[in-house]
């Protein structure tokens, strides 16, 4: 269980491609004739999301395994996630809600992972500045642009919309490119896909996308983990 909740955080914990240390290339990949439809798409996105103040959407998670066999290849995970953008002193949050009892929080640094079967809470550190804009463009932070080279992609399995190749500016170890399909008339991420080095996919698919003000308390977490489960830290320390 531990490990299929690791396919969702792995999302968040992508690296960051500093613009200041990436190479001198134009934003957008060299095909002249589609460069301005890819500019203007990702405009929208990141407009969209800079004005929203949070998200609640369905989601349907798949992993497909790209290397050797694995019992993980194909498994799918539904649930609901939501996102509230930092104000004031408050950071940004986010949660996942897995319909099988996982859990994923994420408190300005501190990310949560539950788990039903043993009632464990396990908290991990994240720095902030090592999230990717593929992460942080959710709360209207970072720039895609700044930290990918973007072009249409050629794929044509991932669903309606319009697809765009990520691919980053600067080598990452976690992952070597992310797919993200856009609704064009809105600037909504319907689905991402992160592609790791050796090829496996971790697919997300946004369903029931709404503008929503998510209360601060459903992020709490002294207050949305069951009472008795046990809290574990791993490189935790207060």
């Amino acid at each position: 269980m531990m490990r299929t909740t690791w396919l969702a955080l792995s999302l968040l914990l992508v690296p960051v491609l500093s613009a200041a240390e990436a190479a001198k290339k134009p934003a957008f990949a060299a095909d002249a004739a589609k460069a301005p439809d890819v500019a203007a798409v990702v405009a929208k996105v990141q407009a969209f999301y800079e004005k929203a103040e949070g998200m609640d959407a369905r989601f349907t998670q798949t992993f497909r395994h790209g290397g050797m066999p694995s019992r993980m290849g194909g498994s799918t995970a539904q649930g609901r996630l939501r996102i509230r953008k930092p104000r004031g002193e408050a950071s940004a949050r986010m949660r996942w809600d897995y319909d099988d009892g996982r859990m994923i929080l994420v408190v300005g640094e501190l990310a949560y992972t539950y788990d039903p079967d043993t009632k464990q809470i396990t908290l991990y550190r994240l720095d902030a500045r090592t999230l990717s804009a593929a992460v942080t463009f959710l709360w209207g932070k970072g720039n895609l642009a700044d930290d990918f080279e973007i072009s249409r992609s050629t794929r044509t399995d991932l669903g309606e919309g319009v697809a765009l190749d990520l691919v980053p500016r600067k080598a990452s170890e976690g992952f070597s490119k992310v797919h993200l399909v856009v609704d064009e008339s809105t600037g909504i991420v319907r689905r991402s896909v992160v592609v790791q080095a050796d090829g496996s996919e971790n697919h997300f698919a946004f369903r029931e996308p709404k503008i929503a003000d998510v209360p601060l308390s459903e992020f709490d977490p002294d207050r949305v983990f069951p009472a008795d489960a046990v809290r574990v830290d791993t490189q935790l320390r207060r």
